[in-house]
């Protein structure tokens, strides 16, 4: 699974908008939405409700969003527990 898919799915959660999410990526709209797709096909359920006018995650989604905060900041703070352990010049 690419860490990115997990980044994108919790910029759309925050900011409830496929257009602003793909722009704050730095991808084409129809890009971004492709990746979500793998994202829910990976998890293999659907995340956000899309016969709905308005932005709304399904239920599924909703406990998804949770996780994937709980992932990426375990990640990034691992990632800089080694960093400082590198840096401090211990093997």
């Amino acid at each position: 699974m690419d860490i990115k898919l997990l980044e994108d799915f919790v910029c759309l959660a925050n900011l409830q908008n496929f257009t602003a999410a793909a722009r704050e990526r730095r991808v084409t709209q129809s890009a971004f939405s492709r990746r979500i797709k793998a994202l829910e096909e990976w998890l293999g359920t659907v995340l956000i409700n899309r016969e709905r006018t308005s932005f709304e995650l399904t239920p599924q989604g909703l406990l998804f969003v949770a996780e994937a905060e709980a992932i990426l900041r375990r990640l990034f703070n691992a990632r800089e527990a080694v960093r400082a352990l590198g840096s401090s010049g211990e093997s």
